[in-house]
This record gives structure tokens, sequence and C-alpha cells, in this order.
């Protein structure tokens, strides 16, 4: 009777701590992209299960990720997955994570050998075409290149790459292969040059979130890493696909 009472009294707890929270995210596969109707993928995957877990119920919505990021820094109860934790952002979100590793990194046309070296070599040979959006183009603005062509979205970078009207491309590992095939592309095309960044994901929740709900997803994302649920859902999704 005890022990009844005592499991009551847990439920009773996690269904009065349970909250409505928007979990907003942008099309980046295989981390989240629509299947159909569906959004699916490494990230939603990971967040289903955190919300299972936690007793919260979820409405995902797909976004643009900068909007996505505003939406975050002005409403409670609301989160961004899968995002990379930086110093500008740092102090403007409640984290959870890290989910996973990313690597960022610059390509080229196959044609190209042998890979290029450095930035000033790339920079040198033709024009290296980045979304304006992505922390990468900001990066590389700051090296003072002189071919830094920045482009709306990465649907249009790859297109112009396979037009030919670009010489060198940026995509993280995990998406350069989904990025060439949308765009009628073989993967083997992008001819891997050199890494940019090396750089972890979280889960950007807002700062109007109460800090007590980040937490119980913070340990609910330490418990999906601990048990080897975490590991099998990137082999779902990702495979064997390590930065290099």
């Amino acid at each position: 009777m005890k022990r009844f009472a005592a499991c009551l009294l847990s439920l009773l707890a996690v269904a009065a701590s349970a909250a409505d929270l928007q979990l907003l995210t942008d099309n980046h596969p295989p981390l989240h992209f629509l299947q159909g109707n569906q959004l699916v993928g490494f990230g939603v995957d990971v967040v289903q299960a955190l919300a299972e877990q936690t007793g919260d119920r979820i409405h995902l919505q797909q976004v643009p990720l900068l909007r996505a990021l505003r939406m975050a820094s002005d409403s409670a109860d609301t989160a961004v997955f899968t995002v990379l934790r930086t110093d500008e952002r740092d102090d403007r979100y409640q984290w959870v994570g890290p989910l996973l590793k990313v690597e960022t990194a610059l390509y080229a046309h196959d044609t190209i050998q042998p890979p290029v070296r450095s930035l000033r070599e790339a920079d040198h040979l033709g024009r290296i075409t980045v979304p304006r959006k992505w922390l990468a183009y900001s990066y590389l603005q700051q090296q003072g290149l002189n071919n830094l062509y920045g482009v709306e979205t990465p649907e249009q970078m790859m297109r112009l790459f396979s037009l030919g009207r670009t010489d060198f491309v940026v995509s993280d590992t995990l998406s350069s292969s989904t990025l060439a095939r949308e765009q009628g592309m073989a993967p083997e095309r992008l001819q891997y040059q050199m890494p940019l960044m090396t750089q972890d994901t979280y889960i950007a929740f807002s700062r109007q979130t109460d800090p007590r709900q980040v937490a119980r997803w913070q340990q609910a994302l330490d418990s999906l890493r601990a048990d080897g649920r975490l590991e099998q859902m990137r082999q779902r999704w990702l495979g064997d696909t390590l930065p290099r």
C-alpha cells in the first residue's frame, strides 16, 4: 500500500510539473526535416524521447532558424533544436545538451586536385559560397577573404555549385550528401577540402522558461545518454558518419 501511494505521489508530481512546450526547428536533414507531412530526424527523435521522459507535451513546428531563435528569445516555454552554442548566444538562452558534435567543412568540385591546404589558398582559387545566416559565414568574414559570397539558403548554395557558378561551398559533414542529392548531384561531386570548425549542438530554451523545467530536460538527456538510447538514435539517422 505504501509503495502504491509513493508511486501515485510520484505520478502526480510529474503531472503537476508537466508543461506545454513549443519546440522549433529548421530544415536540416538528417537532423530534422519533413518526410511527407511529418517532422522526422535525429533531433526530433531526441526531443520526443525527452518529452516522454519528463511528461511534457510538445508541439513541433518547422520555421527558419533565425526566426526560431528570435521567437525563443521572446516567449516562455519555447525552445529551438538543434542549435550551435556560441559565445554570442550563450546568455540569451538556457541550454540542454550537448546532443551531437558537428564538423563544418569546406568542399570543392571533385576535379580539384590536390585538396587546398588553407583558406587563403581557396580564396585565391575561386569563389566560396555560404548561406549568410550560418555561423560559418561570420567565421569566414572574420578571415578577411576576398571571394566570399553569401546566399540566402543552403539549397541556393548547392544549386550554384551544381551549375558550376561557385568553386567552394561549406556544409557540415552530416548534411553534405543530402544537400547534394536534393540538387540532383551525386555526393561524390563534393570533395572534402579542410575542416573549418567543430561544435556541439544543443536545445536552446528561452530565458522565460522555468529553470526547473530545463533542469528536468537536462536530467532526462543525461539518462538517455547513460542508457545508450542517445547513441542508438545517432546510429539510426547518422550511421557511422563522424567528423573527419
